[in-house]
């Protein structure tokens, strides 16, 4: 075999390569075996947050039970504040699965009771 068909070869395999590794997309479980609940302590969420990468494509899976937890995507200004006046989404049926679609900052909060003044909620960076 000549030399030309080797190097054809093999950069077709570093191609096929290249294409698996960047199709792979994530899905992160969202407090991971805690999951969407009120947290352990002020901050858990955001501490889960930054020992992940975000990219889009990836999903985020919010494990709960309907009744007792919401997840709500909201505005950064709804997120400083615990409101829900520019709702972009709301899900209240149980375990739910977003799908990143976008680069750029996403917000999450609980809506039942005191929830997200007690810390339930989640801000992400999708790259």
């Amino acid at each position: 075999m000549s030399s030309k068909l080797y190097l054809s070869f093999f950069m077709l395999v570093m191609i096929g390569c290249i294409v698996s590794v960047s199709s792979h997309k994530t899905v992160h479980i969202v407090g991971d075996n805690l999951g969407w609940i009120l947290p352990k302590y002020t901050g858990f969420y955001n501490d889960w947050a930054k020992k992940r990468k975000f990219c889009v494509g990836d999903k985020l899976l919010f494990n709960y039970k309907p009744g007792l937890n919401t997840v709500v995507q909201v505005e950064k200004e709804d997120y400083d504040h615990c409101s829900m006046k520019k709702t972009l989404a709301q899900y209240f049926m149980g375990n739910t699965t977003l799908t990143l679609n976008n680069c750029g900052d996403y917000y999450f909060i609980c809506s039942v009771g005191k929830h997200c003044e007690a810390s339930q909620k989640l801000k992400i960076t999708v790259t």
